[in-house]
């Protein structure tokens, strides 16, 4: 055992450290609802999980998420519960999606689909009625599979960028100064590129979702796809300063929302979604859209959806939700600072004369760290991983001194103060 123990620490002080040092960039304001907002569902048991959601500090919400969106609709009794939940999870500024999609016999249960500009209309109106405090309404929900997933090869981006100029015009007449999203597409593509040359100009927020895998790919797979966040914000912001591929929007402010993101789409499967790669990819995805300027972003999701879901159904908590009570405290302002290490990824924020450093550690083994940032001093450090998490642990803190050493696949705050 001694020769092991002897063995593994030689390892660990002969892997080089991970050297923190500043970027330079320039400091952008941190939008709380680009860092800490979720998907929320009325299937959710919300009120049973009230202290450990708030935890997150919830800064934004998308409601009903997910493709139940285009598969029930809004009536009164559906947004009362919604006020509920909210009001338990502090009331944060909302984003409803309206309903688009409806098969010819409507509901399973044989109701007629509300998915008409004067239902969405009627949305606002109840909306209104209940004090909901909507940052914006998002027409639909993954219109790019309708033809798919849901047999109706009619939904070509101009029949829905259709739709959303009915919708939109509805809900303006309710409220005037109300924000519409969309087209809130499964995955960056063509559809998305159609929507943007056909009606850009209709939406305050360009929305899409981000799903890299169904789960079946390797660690290491799933870990590099994360480069596929600043990739499509790059490229959209191209397509929209383009006159040739944004005629209708162009010159118009661009915006842009991540409604639904997670590593995998697959809610029946474990792997890359309620594991630590999951949740480590989940909260640096986070991270990379903030920074990148998405000023929506909703993870999906809050809780209960299969494999999906920040909490399981009875309530307990996966490495995602560790990882974004620890984002939590991802405010202030951004403080750019960069790794020698690809497989340490490394964020910043700072308020007043404190600075908080995230590190991610990708790496199935150990890392040492250390940070070179003069004139501030660290006061202290936690980490958690998937281990703790499942043993119901709290961060645990690190030894400061030297280097600090990241566990295997795990998230880890460090707090540094301003020297006097």
């Amino acid at each position: 055992m001694k020769q092991v123990l002897a063995l593994s620490l030689g390892l660990l002080l002969s892997a080089q450290a991970a050297t923190v040092t500043p970027s330079g960039t320039a400091p952008q304001p941190i939008f709380p609802a680009s860092i800490s907002a979720f998907n929320l569902g009325n299937w959710m048991p919300v009120v049973e999980a009230t202290d450990a959601l708030n935890a997150l500090q919830p800064a934004a919400l998308r409601w009903p998420g997910g493709n139940v969106g285009d598969e029930q609709n809004r009536t009164p009794e559906a947004l009362q519960t919604l006020q509920s939940s909210w009001t338990l999870l502090g009331r944060p500024p909302l984003m409803l999606q309206t309903r688009v999609f409806s098969r010819e016999a409507g509901n399973l249960g044989g109701e007629t689909a509300r998915n008409t500009p004067e239902d969405a209309a009627e949305l606002v109106r109840m909306a209104q009625a209940l004090g909901l405090n909507v940052a914006y309404y998002e027409i639909g929900n993954e219109p790019d599979l309708y033809a798919t997933n849901r047999s109706d090869p009619s939904w070509t981006p101009q029949k829905y960028c259709g739709v959303v100029r009915a919708q939109r015009a509805a809900i303006l007449k309710v409220d005037p100064a109300a924000k519409i999203a969309g087209p809130a597409v499964s995955n960056p593509g063509p559809y998305l590129d159609a929507a943007i040359q056909e009606c850009g100009d209709a939406f305050d927020l360009l929305t899409w979702h981000l799903y890299p895998s169904n789960g079946d790919g390797t660690d290491a797979e799933a870990f590099a796809s994360i480069r596929k966040v600043t990739d499509t914000i790059g490229r959209v912001e191209r397509l929209w300063a383009d006159p040739a591929s944004n005629p209708r929007g162009h010159g118009k402010p661009l915006a842009q929302g991540v409604t639904e993101y997670a590593q995998s789409y697959r809610s029946d499967r474990a792997t890359h979604l309620s594991d630590a790669v999951g949740g480590l990819w989940a909260a640096e995805a986070a991270l990379r859209l903030s920074e990148s300027g998405a000023v929506f972003n909703t993870y999906f999701s809050l809780m209960a959806t299969g494999n999906h879901g920040l909490l399981d159904g009875a309530g307990f908590p996966r490495m995602a939700y560790a990882a974004f009570r620890e984002l939590a405290h991802y405010r202030g302002q951004t403080f750019g600072v960069t790794s020698d290490d690809p497989d340490v990824w490394v964020h910043a924020a700072q308020q007043g004369k404190l600075l908080t450093v995230f590190a991610i550690n990708t790496q199935s083994e150990a890392r040492p760290l250390t940070l070179q940032l003069p004139g501030f001093a660290v006061i202290g450090a936690k980490t958690v991983t998937d281990a703790d998490v499942n043993a119901d642990r709290p961060p645990r803190a690190l030894r400061i001194g030297g280097s600090l050493t990241l566990p295997p696949l795990s998230l880890t705050r460090v707090v540094l103060k301003a020297s006097p």
